[in-house]
């Protein structure tokens, strides 16, 4: 009869603590400040999870709730949380939906490294964030120079003249293709190893790249058939007028011209 009852009261905790777990994810998705405080002076845990691993704070800053990203960030909340059905960390998603402030917070009082971060934000065109990251810490050179390299092919010029403070270094020169060269390339291209279409093109001179569903970028000759993006640690080298091999983060993927431009 003891154990039986113990048994009851054991399960009738786990269904409170859940519910009160719940109750603090809701509250902070709706940016609700007074019961979020509440609930955690109630003893609710900082680090409750949604199935898919967002806590209180991710999904805080989500909805661009400053002052609730404000108090869970002062209470120790983890900024390294990745989300286990998108992959996406905090910060990629509260860039995503511009939500610039908390973007802010989350740098400065985050554990976040500055070579990532720095990576997440160039691209925003927000020199604020920028200059949040830089006062973070030294990005590394590697990682600093392609990231200002990138600012100056998207004519980022606020961006671009905060990394040169930084310590930037002026890319090399690009070396000159034959326009010939580089009409031969275009055309859409497709892999067996991924769903991925790659549309390359020319445009003003220069050779782009565009996969499906995404924003094209161009990466810098450094030969006729060798091109990086550094900033994205991207590198194609042509094979020939009708197939290349793309490389990024130790990956190899072959593609071969399926229709020409």
């Amino acid at each position: 009869m003891y154990r039986c009852v113990c048994l009851v009261l054991a399960t009738a905790l786990l269904l409170v603590a859940g519910d009160v777990n719940e109750d603090l994810l809701n509250a902070a998705r709706k940016g609700d400040l007074d019961t979020v405080k509440a609930l955690i002076d109630k003893g609710a845990p900082v680090e409750a999870k949604t199935p898919y691993g967002q806590t209180p704070l991710y999904l805080a800053a989500m909805s661009g709730h400053d002052a609730v990203v404000q108090y869970l960030l002062e209470k120790g909340a983890k900024t390294d949380i990745t989300d286990t059905f998108y992959k996406a960390s905090i910060l990629i998603f509260v860039l995503e939906r511009k939500h610039y402030s908390v973007a802010k917070m989350l740098i400065a009082k985050g554990s976040g490294k500055v070579d990532d971060e720095l990576k997440e934000v160039a691209d925003t065109d927000q020199t604020d964030l920028v200059q949040a990251v830089i006062q973070k810490g030294q990005p590394s050179q590697k990682v600093l120079d392609a990231i200002y390299e990138g600012a100056l092919d998207r004519k980022k010029t606020a961006v671009a003249e905060l990394l040169k403070k930084a310590g930037a270094h002026e890319p090399p020169p690009a070396v000159a293709v034959d326009a010939k060269v580089l009409e031969s390339y275009a055309g859409t291209y497709k892999t067996e190893q991924i769903p991925l279409d790659i549309k390359v093109f020319v445009k003003e001179g220069k050779l782009y790249l565009q996969a499906t569903g995404q924003d094209s970028f161009s990466p810098k000759p450094k030969s006729a058939t060798v091109y990086e993006y550094r900033e994205f640690g991207v590198v194609v080298e042509f094979d020939s007028a009708s197939s290349f091999t793309l490389k990024q983060g130790g990956g190899a993927f072959k593609f071969k011209k399926a229709v020409a431009q």
